[in-house]
């Protein structure tokens, strides 16, 4: 794997990290609820998704 290519991964770990925290930040603490809300904003889905950053994990 390329140095940029795996820059590009870590920079997108790195996103669906600070989604996160904003999720936290906005007191929504109960990240298991709010995924399976139809109203919730962030895309815990999509984060949850096995392979979303595909490529090999070390």
């Amino acid at each position: 794997m390329s140095a940029a290519a795996k820059l590009a991964e870590v920079d997108a770990k790195t996103a669906d990290l600070t989604t996160i925290r904003t999720a936290l930040a906005a007191g929504r603490d109960d990240l298991t609820v709010r995924a399976s809300s139809t109203c919730c904003p962030i895309p815990f889905t999509d984060l949850a998704e096995e392979n979303r950053h595909a490529g090999p994990c070390c």
